[in-house]
């Protein structure tokens, strides 16, 4: 009579020059050299059903993550601000590497069935997403420049110059993978809306593409702007953006809003904020979030945003 193998539960502590690992079912924790040769040789060197937690850490998480997944192992990321909470949550006072990779393999195991596996982008949808990040990384920087060199003698034109050819450089990568991965058509939908601009589209689509979503509350979710409430009998407490997402994605539909206004029945929706007691910012977070549920009605459906076609109550 064959013997019933249980899943193997591990949790990992990822850091730039090795991995520490805990097995929830021994307590047993192990140290890892993260090269990607001595990741090769343990991942093959394991048996049964297995599955692994790990916290994303910068880029040195990626290399465990896709041999893994390659192997055909149950990968979780699990989102860094769940684990803080968490940790509190069971009373874990210490924070050291290997309490790290005890507290994953336990969140794993006690909330495995209400988390989904880690399933990769291809090569060129990951680039997508890097040139987003770091087109933002170059917007910053351009601002902190100039705001630091505003009353300096000293002259920026040319490093300003620079950047904004590197800007139209990433721009065009930008457009390209778009093209190449076939979602031209989607990016053409969100630019239809007014307000959303090549990068507003860029990362809608991107983001649209990232996993299957039930609806647009899980899209609006999944980019963080949806809103945590604080509420016990009498008490209620102030509302926040839960932030669980990419904040890349937020900043730009939150820029969307304002241009968005131009279109009559957005600006509408926009002063019906105002009068419900919300400050400019709320608001425009609150048309920055219709603008993602536009966005993802309209790929879901495959359809264009048309002013004298849509009555604007009717899109959830």
């Amino acid at each position: 009579m064959s013997k019933l193998v249980s899943q193997i539960t591990l949790g990992i502590d990822v850091c730039k020059d090795e991995l520490v690992i805990c097995d929830w079912d021994t307590e047993a924790i192990s140290t890892l050299e993260n090269q990607a040769g001595t990741i090769k040789a343990w991942l093959q060197s394991l048996y049964g059903p297995i599955r692994i937690a790990i916290e994303p850490t910068s880029h040195y998480h990626l290399e465990v993550v896709e041999q893994a997944h390659a192997l055909g192992i149950e990968v979780y990321l699990i989102n860094p601000r769940q684990l803080v909470h968490y940790r509190v949550a069971v009373n874990v006072r210490n924070k050291t590497d290997p309490q790290d990779a005890w507290l994953l393999a336990r969140y794993l195991a006690h909330e495995g069935g209400s988390l989904r596996p880690f399933k990769p982008q291809c090569a060129k949808a990951q680039r997508l997403w890097a040139l987003l990040k770091r087109r933002a990384t170059v917007v910053r920087a351009r601002t902190q420049l100039d705001q630091s060199f505003r009353e300096s003698k000293l002259s920026i034109k040319a490093l300003s110059r620079e950047i904004r050819h590197l800007l139209k450089r990433i721009d065009k990568h930008i457009q390209a993978l778009v093209r190449a991965l076939g979602w031209w058509a989607d990016y053409q939908r969100c630019l239809s809306i007014p307000g959303i601009g090549p990068l507003n589209a860029a990362a809608l689509v991107t983001a649209f593409h990232r996993g299957a979503f039930a609806g647009s509350d899980a899209f609006v979710a999944f980019i963080g702007i949806d809103v945590r409430l604080r509420e016990s009998g009498k008490y209620k407490g102030k509302r926040k953006l839960t932030k669980c997402g990419e904040s890349e994605i937020r900043r730009l539909l939150f820029c969307a809003a304002q241009p968005a206004r131009s279109y009559r029945l957005f600006d509408n929706y926009y002063q019906k904020q105002l009068e419900k007691g919300l400050s400019n910012i709320a608001a425009k977070v609150v048309l920055a979030r219709k603008l993602a549920r536009i966005a993802f009605t309209l790929l879901t459906n495959q359809q264009s945003f048309k002013k004298q076609d849509i009555a604007y109550s009717q899109v959830p």
